[in-house]
């Protein structure tokens, strides 16, 4: 059943990309209108699509990298739309349903687990851990695509270079609000997702913190948030500098969340919260 769910979510996340594509291109708002509801209908039927996994499993369907860029998938889609209803930033779903079908796509591709979670994976400091954290790479992924979108319209700026594109558009100070906004909520997430994390290692190893890659990488990424945030809220930078600065804190990120695990082996890596004897709807 999540299985049927998955692959319909991905049919309408690629439909809205495509409806999204012809609204940049014509500017219609019936297009803009029709590939908003397209995506909210396949959030929709991914989190059904998980919500079925966890009950199947047991457990927060999150202990493979397969079932993680899944879930990443889906907080990317949820936090745009969501900062959507606030700010009306009519491009922002052409940007984040491109990238949900990657996430979502490269999840289809990994191997299925052929191991069940762990009994301590069904912890719920656990599961506010991983929930919060993905919650937070979700917004932060969306602060890098306004960091990107506020480049580009710099870029056409500066260059004098206002044709029919920039008319499609939002003004720089709209996609900095929408970076603000993001960060200041994936940050939050982050720092919660890093207690809980902490607290939960205290329950189950006996110890707050371990010296574990991927421990120390959350750590360094979590100051480089924290350092993005700070120039923003008192050195003032919201520009090109915040931006550019956005989107190296987020490849720290998907360093953090993927290559650590791959590269860097630890009580983090997604086999270790897996047992032989269980099977992956």
């Amino acid at each position: 059943m999540s299985t049927a769910l998955h692959w319909l979510a991905l049919a309408f996340y690629l439909g809205a990309t495509v409806v999204y594509l012809a609204f940049v291109i014509s500017q219609r708002r019936g297009f803009f209108r029709m590939g908003r509801l397209i995506l909210w209908i396949g959030w929709v039927l991914h989190t059904a699509a998980i919500a079925v996994a966890w009950v199947e499993l047991g457990a927060l369907p999150a202990a493979s990298l397969r079932q993680s860029l899944d879930l990443f998938s889906w907080a990317i889609v949820g936090s745009a739309l969501l900062l959507n209803l606030r700010l009306a930033i009519m491009v922002l779903g052409a940007l984040a349903a491109p990238l949900g079908v990657v996430a979502m796509l490269a999840a289809s591709v990994l191997p299925p687990a052929v191991q069940a979670p762990t009994p301590v994976f069904k912890s719920l400091w656990l599961t506010l851990h991983v929930a919060t954290v993905m919650g937070a790479y979700g917004l932060l992924a969306v602060t890098c695509l306004g960091a990107l979108l506020y480049l580009l319209l710099d870029w056409r700026i500066r260059a004098k270079k206002l044709g029919p594109l920039f008319k499609r558009l939002p003004s720089l100070s709209l996609v900095d609000a929408l970076n603000h906004r993001a960060l200041l909520a994936g940050f939050t997430l982050m720092t919660v997702g890093m207690i809980t994390g902490a607290v939960y290692a205290q329950l189950v190893l006996g110890s707050y913190w371990r010296w574990d890659p991927k421990e120390v990488w959350s750590l360094i990424t979590w100051l480089l948030y924290a350092a993005l945030l700070h120039t923003r809220l008192v050195s003032g930078w919201r520009g090109r500098r915040g931006a550019w600065l956005a989107i190296a804190a987020f490849g720290v990120l998907l360093f953090t969340f993927i290559g650590v695990g791959l590269l860097m082996p630890g009580y983090h890596s997604f086999d270790a919260f897996t047992t032989v004897g269980g099977g992956q709807p």
